[in-house]
C-alpha cells in the first residue's frame, strides 16, 4: 500500500479513510475477485467518503457527545425500535413539542434549540422517504401522554400527529399502560438499530451522564429480549390508537 504503519492503524481503528487505490490493493492482496463483492466494497468506500448533513459544523457544534454518531447510524439503519418513558420518540415529535423538550434541556440557549430542532426534523424525513423509508417501531409508556409538555394545545397536536404517523405502513406505535405496573423498561429508555440481514445490531442508550453504544452480542440480546417483553406487555397498535384518541379528548 506504500504507506506508514500509523496510517494502517488509523484505518483499522476507524480514525482514517483509505484511498480508492489502497482499497484496490487490499482487494488484490486478499484475492477478492468476485465482481459483485468488489462492487459492494467500493460502494461502501464511496459512501464512507461522503459527508452527511449531521457532520456539518453547524450541527456538530451543538450535538451532545455521541449524538452525531447515532444520527449517522440511524441514517443507515433499516429498522429502529424505540422504547421511551419520558418523551414521545424524537422521530415522531411535532415541531412545537420538539422545541418544548429541547428548551427544557438546553438551559436558555435558543440558538442551540433551533439547530437541534432542525436536525430532528431532518431525521424525520426518512420516515416518509419515497425510496427505502425507515421502519420504526415505537413502544411508549402511557405516562408520556399524561405530562403536558409545551401545554395542552401542544400535547393535543402531538397526539394527533402520532396517530397520523401510525397510519404509515412502516410505522407502528404501542402504548405500555400504567396498569402493567413494574417492568424492565422502567430502568430507562433505549433504541435498537437494525441494518442489513447479516449486519450486527446496535443499541443506543441515552442518559444524563452520557450516551452509550452497546454492540456486544450478549448485551444486545438482553436489550432485544427486554424490548420483546415490552411489546408483549403493551397494548397492540389498534388499542394504543384508541387510548391516544381518548387521551387527546381528555386534554
Amino acid at each position: 500500500m506504500e504507506c506508514s504503519t500509523s496510517k494502517i492503524s488509523r484505518i483499522e481503528t476507524g480514525q482514517g479513510l483509505a484511498k480508492r487505490m489502497e482499497i484496490e490493493k487490499m482487494l488484490d492482496l486478499y484475492r477478492v475477485s468476485d465482481q459483485g463483492a468488489v462492487a459492494t466494497i467500493m460502494d461502501i468506500h464511496r459512501r464512507a467518503a461522503e459527508t452527511g448533513w449531521w457532520e456539518q459544523d453547524e450541527f456538530e457544534a451543538v450535538f451532545p457527545s455521541g449524538l452525531g454518531v447515532y444520527v449517522g447510524l440511524e441514517y443507515d439503519a433499516r429498522l429502529v425500535q424505540s422504547w421511551e418513558i419520558a418523551y414521545v420518540p424524537g422521530l415522531l415529535q411535532t415541531e412545537a413539542y420538539s422545541r418544548a423538550v429541547l428548551s427544557s434541556s438546553r438551559l436558555g440557549r435558543p440558538d442551540e434549540v433551533e439547530q437541534l430542532a432542525e436536525a430532528r426534523a431532518r431525521r424525520q424525513q426518512r420516515l416518509t422517504a419515497a425510496k427505502d423509508p425507515l421502519e420504526l417501531w415505537a413502544v411508549v409508556d402511557e405516562s408520556v401522554f399524561l405530562r403536558p409538555i409545551g401545554g395542552v394545545k401542544v400535547m393535543r397536536e402531538q397526539i394527533a400527529h402520532l396517530l397520523d404517523m401510525a397510519e404509515l405502513p412502516t410505522v407502528n406505535v404501542q402504548v405500555c399502560p400504567l396498569a402493567k405496573g413494574a417492568h424492565l423498561g422502567l430502568l430507562g429508555p433505549f433504541t435498537i438499530l437494525e441494518f442489513g440481514p447479516s449486519d450486527p445490531r446496535v443499541v443506543y442508550v441515552e442518559g444524563p451522564s452520557g450516551n452509550l453504544f452497546v454492540e456486544r452480542d450478549a448485551q444486545v440480546r438482553r436489550f432485544v429480549g427486554t424490548y420483546s417483553s415490552l411489546q408483549a406487555a403493551a397494548l397492540d397498535p389498534l388499542e394504543s390508537a384508541a387510548l391516544l384518541r381518548h387521551a387527546a379528548k381528555e386534554k
